[in-house]
């Protein structure tokens, strides 16, 4: 039977059952006789002879499976068996698809006596491998044309649905096998989920003792992916090595929905289950943060427990569309969330919605289950309730009996008492052109409480834009209910009713809000023009509705009355003079504060009706068919009618803003607000309308023809700065609030936003304008917040194109699912950008034609060249901020605002110098764009040379110009440049490098020169930071030296050869050679030192936050299948860098955060940074015994590979074993650098600033200490009790204040135990990385304790200045005298019984094993640790 085998011979089947046989009874045998020779061996030796040789030798396909079967009933060693089950797994590839499956089930049951973990990765490579295709299943094709290489999708489907029953049967009789599988999944964290390991954990599920495992696995798998995904995003230059690739998750589960329907029924309920699960445990924990709030966040935005409750949604939604055994318990799920009021309410009624609209014929039959939800829309909260109602809005449109339900529901809602009746007008608003009855039953909203009323004024205003239809009978509703709250007559002084809008306002009691009388005038104006606008394009032509068109006259005329009242009253006939009472703590106070909220806004909704009534008589008509969604893409829509206003209508405006500002500023000075609130600025709570703004601003603004005259209400209106700073603050807030708080941009919001960005570029941007930029910043300042006109400009635009950004992101289309909304987004952005461009509003330069820029944005938007239009958008803009910094008074606040601007257009630029094109000298920046220098790194090169040469002394500027350097820098393709850039001015290179290698010091001890220039060489990006902490340390100086240690500048260029040179010289003759004498950014002074220092302590935090993160992901990222990311990216196609250079990078990123921190610890920091960087150098620390011990850990088992040439991945662990010497760990020359460097830079001058902290500290103490003493005097008697009680306790620190001082002191003692745990901490983290390296020496064989030093800082000292105050300081003199002595002769044996003392004291019983240099080492650490 052997040679049969060998020979690759098919025998008769029973020849396999007898072959089993004769082993198991071989085996028994004391002695059998070998043939063709005498002797004679143990029935055992025989089995394993045979077993090898079967094992061994190649197999005929159709054996493969009765050999199997056979091997199964023979005993084997731990060794043999796995060696068989290696050979069947080999197999696979070569056995017919058909058979699959019943031989990895006698497999799984062979497993049953060990070697499970060596099945199940056999299992599930082989079958992932098929899933991915392409070359990863090349290997698995064999010669048989029926092999599962072969298969097509349904064939594979139907044959991974019998193995995965097959596997829930084998785990149903052996659950340790379930067990193996979770601890093989979870060794690798993500690494091993993929499709087939995931379809077969659903499985698992079903079973009740690993249902929770599984789910809670999932969970926190899913939670992870997402983290790396936030994780990625922030540090893009992981995305360059091999297994860091967030996984596909939602691909996967709709891998295996699609495989259902070939035999894994039985799936569909373990895949909702996980759903809800998912949805349900990564809610937020409060229902605060779900319930009441309407999640309206992009994808980008969402945190990773949103994104996972987002994937979950996502699963079921796509279930449902598939399985219909599954939909009934999905809604029961969505519904029972809905009831009770989960925490997960929001995302299961973001499901409902998704089913609504992508499963509507499915959802028919569940209609009824749907209604019953609604019956508790009355118990419902007001979020929750409005996010039900525009879930089913769809359904209520195309299903007429669910829609009579639901407006009979929203009915009874009405006249509930709970919060429903909020929710019931906007429910009626959202159906109302499938039935006059809901507008009827609109009219009963208006005798419901003012928070109703308002609700409804809201979304009725939003149908007079979004349903034109309906603007009769909004404006018949709200005209009759207008008509009660003003004066018809003319008798009374005052045109509005103000009284009747606030309850009680007559008789003294606690006022209550009625009436929004100005949003409801506001509702009447826009339904008014809305309506005659509807008449002009004849809309209301194929339309029933109709209006009286007496009523429109009488409406116009009652308006007109209420302007002139309005105008001719003032503010004592509605009782609100400076000697009104505003004090909200008094209800004639809070009425006031109502009425002047109420008048306020009815001024506002006068300019409103003036604006709109003129541009109506105005507008010129305008060609059918057009729409706003073709003006988004090109030119055309750039240019708009701008209205004309008649003679005194800006008089009009003017008086009544007038009469607002004055209120305004009344209400400003007496109103007094509980918890210390402020009145905001006037304009921030605007009723006006983005229609009423944005023709308002154009006719203010508006361009000047050539030869032609403003227009003098235009130039009225435009010379009163304090109206001009009033809409531009009300443009600020209203395309703020678009970004905010709105889901969708509708076309006419989007038109208005493109056309308020125009007319605020032409106004605020271009400097060649008589009254640009500088006359507007030297303008009125605002007197809430002190910003200037100039200001509130640039924050509107900046608001306008983070609206355009947010809505119309223009992400890559392979990480956009629909490929053409991507680009849509294009055309909408380009068109945006060509349009706002500063050069095409009158900012191009002398030497160019206005053509040469129509001809140029109108090419760059046909080809939706976003890239481009950006880099000439932020070139003219970087222009604009050199020239207010260069200003007699510096506009700095303003250059801010542009940087702000910058930052955003930023997103825009190109990465790529291939489709970077030559601009020419006839394009809209001649030379602006260099070949083979992509964008990004133009800009960044622009912030390098601008911080380099420009003297800025504002500390908000500088910090905002450095941390955008610092953040854009990491994604520049050709950093060489900023090197080059800052090394200019400085010292010859290479004369430096000559110095410094002639210069080294023997504590190198022959692994290199280590210097902050040569990790610069390696990673050029980080030269900026490096440069500036350089900068920050010859700023501040050094925190250690004294007399005998000379400055910078008094040092030699060289080290003496003839003179012996102390080694602290050395070093700093070394650092001169390194830094210089002189800054090189001139953005680094003394005044903005200290958020110079901030940015970088933040940087390096975030630096240090995402190499701690890249540690945890590399002991993972070996344990990913090769070649596994190509079925799902185009990642194959770009080379990704090995693991071994992955750790070499991260390597070379920690060293660079060690040489920024060893130089910012060297400086004289202030003693707020000092903290901060304590806080920076704990992570430090951190970060470095996670290397450390990284090394010291076994590496994680690598897949088998076992159908690649390749038997397993080279290494996967980051070190290199030599032959021979398996114990011994080679160290990559990397970590020794940063090994170094930390103990022989960063540990050495981590305790000279510790010292100089501790001098700040007492420095503070004696500072608080005078002032306590000073202020003691006059609180003396106030704090008499209170210094009685806890006197004593803050005596010592010199912080007793007396009475009033209450809050300082509890500010103080916060502090003090701040900083109490400050070095502690900071000690302890350093002793455990100093423990690791002591531990990793004696395993490689490495003295890496070379490199650390002790250091004074950690031993007790004596505190002089105390000792006077005991009367001690001659006797101490006394006997430090006679002790120097004492050191002089006998100091060896000093430091010997020192050592010898602390070895008893402290050192553990594995030291004392340890060699002799590694023992002093230990003892040393542990004399440190015990003194702290």
């Amino acid at each position: 039977m052997t040679d049969v085998i060998r020979h690759q011979r098919h025998p008769h089947i029973q020849m396999f059952a007898l072959l089993s046989r004769t082993l198991v009874i071989a085996a028994t045998a004391d002695s059998i006789l070998l043939p063709d020779t005498s002797e004679e061996i143990s029935g055992a030796e025989f089995r394993d002879i045979i077993l090898d040789r079967i094992c061994t030798a190649p197999w005929n396909q159709r054996s493969v499976l009765p050999l199997a079967t056979a091997l199964a009933d023979v005993h084997m060693e731990s060794k043999q068996l796995e060696m068989a089950i290696v050979k069947i797994i080999k197999q696979f590839k070569q056995v017919d698809a058909v058979d699959l499956p019943v031989l990895i089930y006698n497999l799984l049951l062979l497993s049953s006596k060990g070697h499970q973990r060596v099945v199940l990765r056999g299992v599930l490579e082989f079958f992932d491998r098929l899933d991915y295709g392409g070359e990863m299943a090349e290997c698995l094709r064999c010669d048989n044309p029926k092999g599962a290489g072969r298969l097509g999708f349904a064939e594979l489907s139907a044959i991974e649905s019998t193995v995965i029953l097959h596997f829930s049967f084998a785990v149903k009789q052996d659950q340790e096998l379930g067990t193996e599988m979770l601890k093989h999944m979870k060794s690798g964290k993500t690494a091993y989920l993929t499709s087939f390991g995931l379809a077969c954990l659903m499985t698992m599920a079903r079973i009740h003792r690993f249902e929770d495992s599984v789910m809670d696995y999932l969970k926190s798998s899913i939670l992870t992916n997402f983290k790396d995904m936030a994780r990625i995003h922030r540090e893009p230059w992981v995305s360059n090595f091999q297994g860091v690739t967030p996984l596909p998750i939602l691909n996967m589960f709709i891998d295996i929905i699609r495989k259902i329907p070939f035999g894994l029924e039985q799936l569909a309920p373990s895949i909702v289950q996980c759903g809800v699960y998912i949805m349900d445990s990564m809610a937020p924990n409060s229902p605060w943060k779900a319930s009441d709030k309407d999640p309206v966040k992009k994808l980008n935005s969402m945190t990773p427990n949103e994104r996972g409750c987002q994937l979950g949604a996502t699963i079921l939604a796509e279930i449902f569309k598939t399985q219909t055994s599954a939909r009934t318990e999905i809604l029961d799920h969505i519904m029972s969330r809905i009831v009770t009021k989960s925490t997960s309410t929001v995302f299961f009624l973001q499901l409902l919605e998704m089913i609504v609209k992508d499963s509507p014929e499915a959802l028919e039959e569940h209609l009824p289950r749907i209604k019953e939800s609604l019956d508790y829309l009355s118990f419902l909260s007001l979020a929750t309730a409005v996010r039900l109602m525009g879930a089913v809005k769809d359904v209520a449109k195309s299903n007429r009996s669910f829609r009579d339900g639901l407006i009979l529901i929203l009915r009874k809602a009405l006249f509930s008492n709970g919060s429903s009746r909020l929710g019931a007008p906007q429910g009626l608003e959202e159906l109302p052109g499938y039935s006059m009855e809901i507008l009827g039953m609109l009219r009963r909203c208006l005798g419901q409480q003012g928070e109703v009323r308002l609700s409804l004024y809201l979304g009725l205003m939003e149908l007079v834009e979004t349903t034109p239809g309906l603007n009769p009978v909004i404006f018949e509703i709200l005209q009759a209910h207008f008509v009660r709250f003003y004066d018809q007559t003319g008798t009374r002084l005052t045109p509005l009713k103000l009284e009747e809008c606030v309850g009680n306002s007559k008789t003294g009691g606690e006022p209550i809000f009625v009436e929004p009388l100005h949003y409801l005038m506001c509702g009447v104006v826009r339904s008014l023009i809305g309506l005659q606008k509807s008449k002009r394009k004849a809309l209301l032509a194929q339309n029933i509705i109709s209006t009286d068109e007496r009523q429109v006259t009488e409406c116009h005329r009652d308006l007109e009355r209420i302007l002139l009242g309005l105008e001719r009253a003032g503010l004592e006939d509605f009782e609100l003079d400076k000697t009104s009472d505003f004090n909200m703590g008094t209800n004639i106070g809070a009425r006031n504060n109502m009425y002047a909220t109420l008048l306020t806004g009815c001024l506002e909704s006068a300019i409103e009706y003036v604006v709109l009534k003129q541009q109506l008589h105005t507008e010129t008509s305008v060609a059918q068919g057009k729409s706003v969604a073709s003006e988004r893409q090109g030119m055309s829509g750039c240019t708009s009618n701008v209205a004309r206003m008649s003679h005194g209508s800006s008089d009009l405006i003017l008086q009544l803003f007038g009469k607002m500002r004055k209120l305004h500023d009344i209400v400003k000075d007496k109103i007094v607000m509980p918890r210390g609130k402020k009145l905001g600025a006037l304009g921030e709570s605007s009723v006006l309308g983005l229609e009423c703004v944005t023709k308002l601003m154009e006719f203010m603004f508006s361009e000047q023809k050539a030869g032609n005259r403003q227009d003098e209400e235009a130039l009225r209106l435009k010379a009163n700065d304090d109206f001009v700073y009033y809409i531009s603050t009300v443009v600020l807030m209203l395309l703020s609030k678009l970004h905010a708080s709105s889901e969708t941009l509708k076309d006419t919001d989007y038109d208005y936003c493109r056309r308020l960005s125009s007319v605020l570029v032409r106004e605020f941007l271009v400097s060649e304008r008589p009254d640009g930029p500088k006359a507007i910043a030297a303008g009125v300042k605002g007197k809430d917040k002190n910003k200037s006109l100039l200001i509130v400009g640039i924050e509107a635009l900046t608001a306008g194109v983070l609206t355009t950004q947010h809505f119309y992101g223009i992400e890559s289309p392979a990480a956009k699912s629909d490929k053409h909304e991507c680009l849509q987004h294009r055309k909408i952005v380009s068109g945006f950008l060509a349009v706002t461009l500063p050069q095409a509003n009158g900012g191009h330069r002398p030497d160019q034609q206005a053509s040469e820029i129509v001809a140029w944005t109108t090419s760059r938007t046909i080809r939706y060249d976003i890239g481009s239009l950006a880099a000439a958008y932020i070139e003219y803009l970087q222009v604009l901020i050199v020239t207010f910094i260069n200003e007699t008074i510096p506009l700095l606040k303003e250059a801010v605002g542009l940087l702000g601007m910058i930052q955003l257009l930023s997103k825009y630029l190109s990465r790529d110098t291939e489709i970077v094109e030559h601009a020419g000298t006839d394009g809209i920046s001649a030379g602006s764009t260099e070949a083979n220098t992509n964008q990004l790194d133009q800009l960044v090169d622009w912030l390098v040379k601008l911080c380099r040469d420009q003297a800025v002394d504002d500390a908000t500027l500088t910090k905002t110009l450095l941390s955008m350097l610092l953040q854009l820098e990491q994604g520049c393709v050709n950093p060489e440049t900023n090197a080059a850039l800052l090394s200019s001015g400085g010292q010859d290179d290479t004369e430096s490098s000559t110095a410094r290698n002639s210069m080294m010091l023997p504590s190198s001890l022959g692994f290199g020169n280590v210097s902050a220039s040569s990790a610069i060489s390696h990673c050029p990006e980080a030269v900026a930071r490096l440069r500036l902490a350089a900068d920050v340390l010859l700023t501040y100086g050094m925190n250690y030296g004294g007399p005998q240690v000379p400055s910078f500048r008094d040092l030699p260029d060289r080290i003496p050869l003839d003179e012996e040179v102390d080694e602290d010289i050395v070093r700093l003759i070394q650092l001169k050679r390194e830094i210089g004498v002189e800054a090189r950014f001139a953005v680094v002074t003394l005044r903005t030192s200290s958020a110079v220092t901030e940015v970088l302590l933040q940087q390096m935090d975030r630096s240090l936050e995402g190499l701690e993160w890249a540690l945890g992901k590399l002991r993972y990222s070996g344990l990913v299948l090769r070649g596994s990311s190509s079925q799902h990216s185009k990642e194959s196609v770009i080379r990704k860098k090995s693991l071994q250079e992955f750790e070499t990078e991260i390597c070379w990123r920690i060293e660079i955060c060690l040489w920024v921190l060893v130089r910012i610890s060297q400086s004289c920091i202030s003693q707020t940074s000092s903290e901060h960087l304590i806080r920076v150098l704990q992570r430090c620390y951190k970060v470095l015994a996670a290397l450390t011990k990284r090394y010291l850990m076994p590496p994680n088992v690598a897949p088998l590979n076992l159908f690649s040439p390749s038997t397993s991945l080279s290494s996967n662990h980051g070190t290199h074993k030599k032959p021979g010497a398996t114990n011994v760990i080679q160290l990559p020359h990397g970590f020794i650098r940063v090994t170094q460097v930390a103990g022989m830079e960063l540990s050495r001058h981590l305790y000279s600033f510790l010292s100089y902290f501790q001098m700040l500290d007492v420095e503070q103490k004696a500072r608080a200490q005078e002032r306590g003493g000073a202020g003691h005097k006059g609180v003396r008697k106030a704090g008499e009790k209170g210094k009685a009680k806890c006197g004593q306790d803050e005596d010592p620190t010199g912080l007793s204040v007396g009475g009033g001082g209450g809050a300082f002191k509890s500010r103080q003692k916060a502090k003090i135990v701040r900083e109490s745990k400050l070095i502690p901490s900071l000690i302890y983290v350093v002793e455990q990385y100093e423990r690791f390296v002591i531990q990793l020496s004696k395993k490689a064989k490495v003295n890496l304790t070379q490199f650390m030093r002790r250091s004074t800082a950690r031993d007790f000292r004596i505190q002089i200045q105390r000792l006077s105050d005991l009367g001690l300081e001659d006797r101490y003199d006394e006997e430090r005298q006679q002790l120097m002595q004492q050191q002089q002769q006998d100091t060896a044996d000093v430091q010997m019984d020192d050592l010898d003392e602390v070895e008893v004291m402290v050192h553990d019983e594995d030291a004392r094993e340890e060699e002799d240099e590694e023992e002093e080492v230990l003892i040393r650490s542990n004399k440190r640790a015990r003194h702290e």
